[in-house]
This record gives structure tokens, C-alpha cells and sequence, in this order.
């Protein structure tokens, strides 16, 4: 599957407090729950298929979305999975984007976006802290 920020909505989508029902329905994909954390106030979804965890509030609104290969993440038109940390960082500097960056990988606060990078610095996993302005727009 394909995933693209944007912050125009189309008709397959993924957005903040978004209800749990609509993400599986959209996501149409078996699915397991879990707790990520002994303190978590909810479970999440897990779509092991396409490679997406999605984090609800107590209310079952989603707040937040992990995705692995095999999908795709395409972010200011690039593939982020699969890219080394230090590619990201020259890609974002060469576009002028803000961002930091730790051990862990890159972070882009006004998007609402991290990185995760494995051992060899390869992006492992895209996180999104979703803000209300934004949308995951989907594509098989």
C-alpha cells in the first residue's frame, strides 16, 4: 500500500481522531490489537500485512500511525523507507525543511513526522503524530 502526506483529503484517507471503525474499514485489512505499553490508555491496531500500527485515545479517535515496509510512505514527494538517516538530512536541507536529529532517526515537528532508523541507519519506520491540518491519503 501507499501512503502520502498531504494536506489535501481524498477519498481513501487516514486524519486525526479519525474513529477506529473508519480506519479499518479504510485500511480493509486483518488486523490484531494491542497494547503498546503496560500504560497505554487503549489498545492499537496492528495491520502486520501492510506494515501499520494505529494508536487510538480513550475515546477510539486515532492519534497516531507507524508504517514499515512493505508499504510506502511518500513524504514532500519522497520515499522516506528504505532511506539512510544521513540522505534524509541532505534531502531536507537542500528543501529547507527544519528538523532534528537523533540516534534514533529524524524528526520534522511541523509535520508531525519521525523517523525510525535500524543499526545501519536505514529508515526502518515512519511515525506521525497526526495534527489536525494533515492527511495520510491512500493508494493500493
Amino acid at each position: 500500500m501507499k501512503f502520502f502526506l498531504s494536506k489535501e483529503k481524498e477519498e481513501k484517507c487516514l486524519f486525526y481522531k479519525q474513529s477506529r471503525e473508519h480506519v479499518r474499514t479504510v485500511l480493509a485489512s486483518n488486523y490484531v490489537e494491542f497494547r503498546k505499553s503496560q500504560f497505554s490508555s487503549n489498545t492499537a491496531d496492528n495491520f502486520n500485512k501492510l506494515g501499520v500500527h494505529c494508536f487510538y485515545d480513550e475515546y477510539n479517535l486515532l492519534q497516531e500511525i507507524e508504517i514499515f515496509r512493505p508499504s510506502f510512505v511518500s513524504i514532500l514527494d519522497i520515499d522516506f523507507l528504505g532511506k539512510r538517516k544521513d540522505e534524509l538530512e541532505k534531502i531536507l536541507s537542500d528543501l529547507n525543511i527544519k528538523y532534528d536529529s537523533d540516534d534514533m532517526g529524524v524528526i520534522i515537528e511541523e509535520l508531525g513526522v519521525s523517523t525510525i532508523s535500524d543499526k545501519m541507519n536505514i529508515t526502518e519506520c515512519i511515525y506521525f503524530n497526526l495534527l489536525d491540518s494533515q492527511y495520510i491519503n491512500l493508494s493500493l
